[in-house]
């Protein structure tokens, strides 16, 4: 299907979401009971009309052997004054604990699959009464996307090009000859066999594309949530850390099979591209004046992260990090080694914290560096069209949203009613502890934000109040429709966060609000 550039549907044709039945067999703890998906830069024909491009989403599914990867043993990374402002040294060490987690898998040559489980998720009853994500593990999701993973389950089937017999909503057994590739890709790969496959951790899904609709709820743009994942058996919801947390109060134990499946394709020695080293990299000793750039390389084996301190308020190395080690290369047949070392003076993954919703109309954890800084090397592997294989390159930055609070207002049931619909960052495990709620109070000035979102028929509109005041002040939210009797909607402590407040479809003819100290 690479020789097929068709340009997907126009915005204003029907949208499509791809619908996936999950069924467990028993018993089927095989190879081919398994998979991983790769990610890399948009392609031209991902769009958001395929399914793609979603909020937050950094890059696409590629195939199997249009990976992207590291190429460098050792990644840095960092912390600025606005993570530990929010999150403290709670926030440090629940990162660190994500790092440790990749640290401990085995180099890609001596990974046993099987040494790892299909689910590794558990479930704090007091952190999910709270609604809190779990700071740590969302940090290990984002770590595994920022290696090259992608999400499994989302890419079973990927929706390359619109056809009209999609409009008669046809499931997998039905789709005519040529579907898969003409107009569905599969990006989800045996760890095995490398073969496109329909399981994820033991569970086997199936397909089907039909319309697509937007809830008045969503808070998301007009495309809505396109890739739907359905589970016949919700018993057996196997998946891995690169496919995110899906629920509050969820947290992960480690790595799923097929996420250290992923890594090992990726690392593998056997795995051959033809690669540049990153910029900074230059020869040493005997290879000082002269070393080899381009080259066909394997795999790098194992990736270690490395904290170093930096000043937290540059974000730079207090003095340039020199991390030397041997590349291996291939040339004329012939397995070679020189010995390099790589300056750095920035980490290469920088954690922060701030306001990251500022301009859109729903609440995002977090955001992070995208993919369009990544290496496509297809022309340099012999295919000058080509969506890759590729390498990763810093700088990454990845910021977690401070989230406050979080309340709905709409006409279709009150003007004067606001629900609660808060989640929250934290920090938990299976221990009996109560679970650490972010942000981290450090006293002092105050720095919330509130942001209401008007969103009458199709027009939005949102307006902010940022009350200076000492960290702890309470302030209500008010609303009134004659300026003279007010009614109180929520109250919100100025804490640092960020408290979003979406308002749909007023029933009043007018209505006033405001934010005053208690």
């Amino acid at each position: 299907m690479r020789g097929d550039d068709s340009q997907p549907m126009k915005r204003n044709l029907l949208r499509l979401i791809i619908v996936l039945g999950a069924f467990y067999v028993q018993g089927m703890a095989t190879p081919s009971a398994m998979a991983f998906a790769l990610l890399g830069p948009f392609e031209s024909w991902m769009e958001e009309t395929n399914g793609l491009r979603q909020p937050g989403d950094i890059g696409g599914p590629m195939d199997i052997t249009n990976g992207y990867r590291w190429n460098v043993p050792v990644l840095t990374y960092g912390f600025d004054q606005s993570f530990l402002d929010f999150f403290g040294s709670n926030g440090v060490a629940a990162v660190k604990s994500a790092v440790q987690i990749l640290n401990d898998v085995p180099p890609a040559s001596q990974i046993v699959p099987t040494n790892f489980p299909f689910n590794s998720q558990n479930l704090n009853y007091a952190a999910q009464a709270k609604y809190l994500y779990d700071l740590k593990s969302e940090t290990l999701s984002l770590l595994l996307e920022q290696m090259g993973l992608a999400q499994s389950t989302r890419y079973i089937f990927v929706l390359r090009q619109w056809n009209p017999i999609f409009l008669t909503d046809p499931a997998e057994g039905e789709w005519p000859t040529g579907t898969i590739p003409n107009y569905i890709v599969q990006r989800n790969f045996d760890p095995q066999t490398f073969s496109p496959s329909v399981y994820v951790n033991q569970c086997l899904y199936s397909g089907y594309v039909s319309s697509g609709f937007v809830t008045e709820f969503s808070g998301m743009p007009g495309y809505g949530n396109v890739i739907n994942i359905l589970l016949v058996d919700p018993l057996f919801n196997y998946l891995p850390v690169a496919d995110f947390l899906q629920n509050t109060g969820i947290f992960y134990t480690g790595l799923t099979y097929d996420d250290v499946g992923g890594l090992a394709y990726l690392l593998s020695t056997n795995n051959v591209n033809y690669e540049t080293l990153l910029p900074g990299i230059a020869g040493v000793g005997t290879n000082a004046n002269s070393f080899v750039n381009g080259a066909w390389r394997p795999g790098i084996d194992k990736v270690t992260f490395v904290s170093e301190p930096i000043d937290p308020l540059t974000g730079e190395f207090f003095s340039p990090v020199t991390n030397q080690f041997t590349d291996t290369y291939i040339t004329n047949g012939m397995v070679r080694q020189q010995q390099v070392a790589r300056v750095i003076s920035r980490p290469d993954i920088l954690f922060a914290a701030g306001d990251i919703n500022a301009g859109v109309p729903y609440v995002l954890l977090y955001s992070r560096t995208g993919t369009t800084n990544w290496i496509n090397n297809a022309a340099l592997n012999g295919n000058p069209s080509g969506a890759g294989p590729g390498m990763i390159q810093p700088p990454i930055v990845i910021t977690f949203n401070k989230p406050g609070r979080q309340f709905v207002s709409s006409g279709s049931y009150s003007d004067t009613v606001a629900i609660d619909e808060s989640q929250f960052l934290g920090s938990f495990d299976a221990s009996t502890n109560a679970p650490i709620a972010y942000p981290i109070s450090q006293g002092g000035p105050g720095t919330s934000t509130v942001r209401m979102w008007l969103t009458i028929g199709s027009t939005q509109e949102h307006f902010e109040w940022q009350p200076a005041s000492t960290n702890g002040a309470v302030f209500a939210m008010q609303t009134s429709t004659d300026l003279a009797n007010w009614t109180t909607l929520f109250t919100v402590t100025n804490n640092g966060s960020v408290c979003t407040y979406f308002v749909y479809n007023p029933a009043s003819a007018q209505r006033f609000y405001r934010l005053v100290p208690q």
